[in-house]
This record gives structure tokens, sequence and C-alpha cells, in this order.
């Protein structure tokens, strides 16, 4: 009964989100030069049905985003994660049981202080390697289980609370460089957790082959303090469908890599049908070091991630992969299917004077 409650949820949530998506779609007219400054409700929805080496888990989602633009230069946005966990009692048998897990991942006052510098007050996402802060979200990601490196970076909560200065530094006609710096204070406030830690993270764009190359660090600075590093490359060629993204990590408690690559065939000449098709793939490892833990094995682990995911529209997506994972203890299958869906529509329908 749980398991059919958190499907019927999603599908509800979903016709609730679309429906009056299309009603202000037909009735707000956009001033052609100026779209005022109107709050906006952002973020995505999904369901998921996992089997991770045979036990399976049901994960219904909404992850909503508010938008509010106060003149043109500050703005107050935040997302709340709602999850919904159900497996079975036995793990293997018996009826599903869970319940909602509710997580606060940013919610930031951005100041927009000239071209070069955008100053974050409040909870924001670690901008650590290219993961957590682009790719996370269930709307986004192509493969719906994160790296196994993702944990690096990102203790404790994957946000931190503090400060943060982000911005261009310097752009040009063929590259841009974009740098980010923060620091966040050890909380323990439910929902709200985060760790105190420095750093920051810089890249190079260039601009006609549409590459980018960059790397994070970050100074972990309580209980036992550490330094982590990300290398990353991201790669999508305007000739082409193809996305690649890579990404080298490493911290005290080990160092690792993964390599994800996505093609869709919306510009091979085949059906229209078979066009909305997009297949990926990730290869990763993990080499533990001092004993690994802090969400990160503790032997060494290899993971092979093939997917394949149908796109109904832009914004809803079919969604699949297999993954095996291989290490010295146990090698396991991993499997997801489902549905995920992005939405964005202003929190009232008339534009503000």
């Amino acid at each position: 009964m749980h398991a059919r409650r958190g499907v019927i949820i999603a599908l509800v949530l979903t016709l609730l989100v679309d429906i009056p998506l299309r009603l202000n779609a037909q009735s707000v007219q956009i001033d052609e030069n100026h779209a005022g400054y109107i709050p906006a409700i952002s973020g995505g929805m999904g369901y998921i049905h996992k089997i991770d080496g045979g036990i399976p888990t049901l994960e219904p989602q909404i992850d909503p985003v508010l938008l509010i633009a106060v003149g043109s230069r500050i703005l107050f946005e935040s997302r709340t994660d709602f999850t919904g966990v159900y497996q079975k009692e036995m793990l293997t048998s018996g009826s599903y049981t869970g319940k909602v897990y509710t997580d606060v991942a940013f919610a930031q006052i951005d100041w927009l202080a000239n071209s070069h510098v955008n100053a974050v007050a409040g909870r924001y996402l670690l901008p650590f390697g290219l993961y957590s802060e682009r790719l996370q979200p269930i709307w986004i990601k192509n493969l719906q289980d994160a790296p196994i490196t993702a944990a690096i970076g990102t203790r404790t909560s994957g946000s931190g609370d503090g400060f943060m200065l982000r911005g261009v530094a310097t752009q040009r006609a063929s590259y841009a460089i974009q740098y980010t710096a923060y620091f966040s204070v050890f909380t323990n406030i439910t929902q709200l957790q985060s760790a105190r830690t420095a750093g920051g993270d810089a890249s190079v764009f260039f601009n006609r082959p549409r590459l980018e190359i960059g790397t994070s660090y970050q100074r972990f600075l309580q209980d036992h303090q550490i330094n982590s590093v990300a290398t990353y490359l991201s790669w999508q060629p305007a000739s082409s469908a193809l996305d690649i993204k890579c990404e080298g990590d490493y911290s005290y408690n080990g160092r690792g890599y993964w390599l994800e690559s996505a093609y869709r065939f919306q510009n091979v000449q085949i059906p229209p049908l078979l066009q909305r098709f997009q297949v990926v793939g990730r290869w990763q490892g993990f080499f533990p070091l001092n004993g690994g833990g802090n969400s990160l094995p503790r032997v060494t682990t290899r993971q092979l991630d093939v997917g394949l995911n149908y796109y109904i529209r832009d914004n809803l997506r079919l969604v699949s992969s297999f993954g095996r994972t291989f290490n010295p203890q146990l090698d396991a299958n991993s499997w997801n299917f489902g549905l995920t869906y992005r939405f964005l529509f202003p929190a009232w329908p008339k534009r503000a004077k």
C-alpha cells in the first residue's frame, strides 16, 4: 500500500504542476523587452524504482525551487528536497514501508555586485567538482546513481552555511575564466547541517570547442582536518549531441575517478520517435586510503553503468540504467527505472507592475 501510495502521489503531483504550467503559458503575456521580477517556482520531480543487490527500493521525489528577484541585482533562491524511501519489511519480501525525508539543499541570497562579482550568503551547495552543484538534481543527471567519489568534498550534507563569492574573472571572445570562493561554519541544526570548511573552484571555458577544464580545492576545518582536491573536464561539441564529463578526486580517505559519456540521437537520420533516445555510459573507480570510510568504500571498487533514457518532451523523460559493481568482497548488480519531470512557472499568473 505504501508503494502504491508513493506512485499515486508522484503522478498526482506531476498533473498538479503540469496543468497550471499550461494555463499560465496561455494566459500570461510577456513583455518583449522586459519580463519583470515575478517570483517563480521551478524544480523537478520523479519516481525511481531501484533494485540494488536484489533489494528493491521505491523513491518518489519532488524538489521545488523558489526564486524571488528584488530589483535587478538581488535574488533569493531556495530548494527543499522531499524524498520518499520505501523498502520491503524483510528487504526482499513483505510489504513496503518507509518514510519521506526532507532536506533543505540551499536557501541563499545572491547579490550581483558587478559583472565580475556575485556575493552569496546563507545555505548553498558546496561547489566541489562537477556533480554536487551542477549534475545532482533528479531532472538533470543522466544516471540516477551518484558517482562513488561524490562524497569527497561534500561533507557533511553536501551544503554549506556561510558566505561565497563567485563570478567571471575575465571573458574574451575565445575563452572565459570563472571562480568561486567560500567559507562555511559548523551547524547541527536539523535539515541545515554543515561542516566548517573553506575552499574554492576555478575553471576555463573555451567557447569554440565548448570545452571546460577546472579544479576544486577544499580544506575541512573540524575534527580531523583534511584537504580534498578535484580536477574535471566537460565537453559538449557544438556539432554533435555528445556530452562527455570526467573527474578525478583525492582526499585523505581515498582517491578515485569517473568518466561519463552521453549521446542523444536527435541529429541522426532515423525516425523521429527514435531520435528521442539517449544512451549513457559511465566507468569509475575508487581506491581507499587510510582505511576509506566517511561514506566512501573501504576496499578498492570499480563500477560500470549503462543507461537508456527516452525524452517524451524536453522536460519529461523515462530513465533506466544498469550498473555492475566490482570489488574483492562482493560483486553486485543495480537497476534503476523511473520517470523525471522538470517544471517552471510563475508564482502568480499576472506580472507585477
